[in-house]
């Protein structure tokens, strides 16, 4: 297959036996399971293949292996050294239409090859940014061939993905606005067809799993079937989303034995932003950011957070960085808490949530929504997905607390190095693959060109219309918010 070929990444071909790494010196934050916190080890060690051997409490406490045969020692004294972010819920392809306003054409504008680059750029921009495990939700399996091409560039990418291929209508003509309803039927079959296949890719780092928007009992029964370990599926809240019960009763309700708490397959509600307590019980995934940006608004995600993690949404119109989504979401949540007590005439006397709480959301969090407990942690045993902050830059100098000089202070251009399984793919501040050498830049440019000329000869509101329907929305559904003015004077600024 062309696609195959042309856009094959270097990082890992032709690897054999794991190298053996040795991080001397550095504040580590590491995770212990019998006090479910983080432990902080300043002037620590640690050796680590694709997992992680051994953690010292000492700079020197390793050194019996900085001689051993293929061991590569790296001085990361004065360095913060933490676990790799993982996002929950994203799209990747959307990179092919950044800070643009609207997908709804894609299907019939974008081909394979473009799905291919915008999947592979974006999941590289989530690589540089820490992000070493991600849910990517491909809604764009609007063909065999968009499907392949999304799936090739996450292994291409190197970084560890959940690629959750999704199963639902598919946009076949914008005038009149055409779905095809019964597209799932292929895309099952596809999904049969895949899955034998992809555990051996990147060394198992790309794992498949499926979308749909809701599941059915085919969705949950394929996946049984054929060791796909996770679905996931939207829970949009609030009254005016919802058509009946929720997402996640529906789903409740499809598997006898409640396997969303007990079996080894996965569920992961994105957003999940309005849910009856019977629903609290079962796993979620918040998006800060867009729950803001779409107006889903998250009432009472704060008090389910015990078990949910954190997600990016639609990367078209967020950049792809955890770092933001932990600082957004714990000053948000104060906020909230904060007013609480301020409606009571009271003076907050303490912050409801911490930083700490808000890096286990983009940590540890996300690994445990996989049913991985081995990923987004620093500990014995653990994979070694690992991320190296550099403290020289003008905002970290005199740090003290590392989890707040990350959550609160640090940005991407602050994380260094980066291992996914033991594998250096970030180095010195750059990552490992040449993506302006090899023309990724330009083939992603050319996309974003192409996407914007067909769009702008194309009958949008048919497509707002249709979508409506589609949702079983009418005009009474929806309702301007208030705009805020920023100038002074005329006009608003808007």
């Amino acid at each position: 297959m062309p696609l195959l070929t042309r856009f094959i990444s270097l990082l890992f071909l032709g690897c054999t036996a794991q190298a053996l790494t040795l991080l001397r010196g550095g504040t580590f934050i590491t995770y212990s399971e019998s006090t479910s916190n983080f432990e902080i080890i300043t002037d620590g060690a640690m050796l680590f293949n694709d997992t992680i051997i051994a953690i010292s409490n000492s700079t020197d406490g390793l050194d019996s292996h900085a001689n051993d045969e293929g061991v590569q020692t790296v001085n990361t004294t004065g360095k913060i050294i933490s676990p790799g972010f993982i996002d929950t819920h994203r799209h990747t392809w959307q990179t092919a239409i950044i800070a643009f306003g609207s997908t709804g054409p894609a299907p019939l504008i974008l081909s394979p090859d473009d799905i291919h680059i915008a999947t592979l750029m974006g999941t590289l921009e989530a690589l540089n940014a820490g992000v070493t495990t991600s849910l990517d939700f491909a809604h764009m399996t609007w063909t065999r061939a968009h499907a392949q091409a999304g799936l090739q560039g996450v292994i291409d990418s190197g970084a560890r993905v959940w690629w959750c291929y999704n199963v639902g209508p598919v946009v076949i003509s914008g005038n009149p606005y055409t779905v095809n309803r019964s597209a799932s039927v292929d895309q099952l079959a596809h999904i049969r067809e895949l899955a034998p296949n992809t555990g051996p890719f990147t060394n198992g780092l790309v794992t498949l799993g499926i979308a749909a928007d809701p599941p059915t009992v085919e969705i949950i029964e394929t996946a049984q079937n054929f060791s796909v370990n996770l679905i996931t599926a939207y829970d949009v809240g609030g009254d005016a989303f919802k058509d009946g019960d929720s997402v996640i009763t529906e789903v409740n309700n499809l598997t006898p034995g409640n396997p969303t708490l007990d079996s080894s397959l996965a569920f992961v509600f994105a957003h999940a932003s309005s849910l009856n307590p019977s629903e609290a019980r079962l796993l979620r995934n918040i998006t800060p950011e867009s729950e803001m940006h779409y107006g889903h608004g998250h009432p009472s995600s704060y008090l389910i957070q015990d078990q949910a993690s954190l997600g990016v949404d639609t990367h078209f119109t967020f950049s792809l960085d955890i770092i933001g989504q932990m600082r957004i979401w714990l000053q948000s949540t104060r906020l909230g808490l904060y007013q609480e007590t301020l409606n009571n005439f009271k003076i907050p006397s303490n912050t409801p949530m911490s930083v700490r709480q808000a890096f286990l959301m983009g940590t540890r969090n996300g690994g445990l929504a996989l049913k991985r407990p081995d990923l987004g942690v620093l500990r014995e045993g653990a994979k070694a997905d690992v991320l190296v902050f550099s403290t020289d830059a003008i905002g970290l100098i005199g740090w003290s607390d590392p989890v707040a000089a990350i959550i609160l202070h640090s940005n991407v251009a602050d994380i260094e190095d980066i291992y996914v399984d033991g594998k250096l793919v970030k180095s010195a501040g750059k990552l490992v693959v040449d993506w302006e050498g090899q023309g990724f830049a330009d083939q992603l440019r050319a996309s974003a060109v192409k996407f914007r000329e067909a769009f702008a000869k194309t009958n949008i509101s048919a497509f707002e219309e249709g979508i409506k329907l589609q949702g079983s929305l009418t005009d009474e559904d929806f309702q301007d918010p208030f705009e805020v003015d920023v100038t002074r004077g005329d006009g608003t600024g808007f």
